[in-house]
């Protein structure tokens, strides 16, 4: 079996960047999941008519992991994943996790996964689309603006970032 120490610099540089984007991409995603949720209801005050109740009530019921049920939350209350997205994330998670705990033993076999990445550019893109809207969609100076086509600066960062991978190869 192939070793670290018989790869070259080149092929050692690609599978390192690679490992990189992997686990850049988890966190750019993880980063849009659960700081947002929480500081929506930290910094919001809800009336009794509000759709809204708490974090508790509205989130952290749905599972015991603090991760999955904000991901539930944004699938069923919030509408702006569907359960493929959590699928991507929850491989992603996998991936990035198996990734950053064996990475000296997986570099030699290391492959991109271009199916998995295909399956995080949308997911990914779906999530800073929907923290977007949510951030600035209020403006009424924003109301010509194709909603269903912006970029959030996490998507343009995984984009920037791809590009540059792929300069590499």
């Amino acid at each position: 079996m192939k070793s670290v120490l018989d790869m070259g610099s080149e092929e050692l540089t690609q599978r390192l960047t690679y490992a990189g984007l992997a686990l850049l991409g988890f966190e750019l995603v993880k980063s849009m999941i659960v700081s947002p949720i929480k500081s929506f209801y930290a910094d919001t005050k809800f009336g009794p008519t509000s759709l809204f109740k708490s974090y508790e009530e509205d989130v952290l019921y749905r599972a015991i992991n603090e991760f999955e049920a904000c991901l539930l939350y944004l699938r069923d209350f919030m509408r702006a994943i569907n359960d493929n997205d959590i699928a991507t994330i929850q491989d992603l998670r996998k991936y990035r996790n198996d990734l950053a705990h064996d990475l000296v033993k997986r570099l030699p076999t290391l492959r991109i996964d271009h199916t998995l990445w295909e399956r995080v550019n949308r997911t990914l893109f779906r999530l800073s689309n929907y923290r977007t809207r949510m951030d600035i969609g209020a403006d009424p100076q924003l109301h010509h603006v194709k909603w269903d086509t912006v970029k959030g600066h996490e998507y343009l960062l995984f984009e920037h970032i791809v590009g540059q991978v792929k300069l590499l190869n």
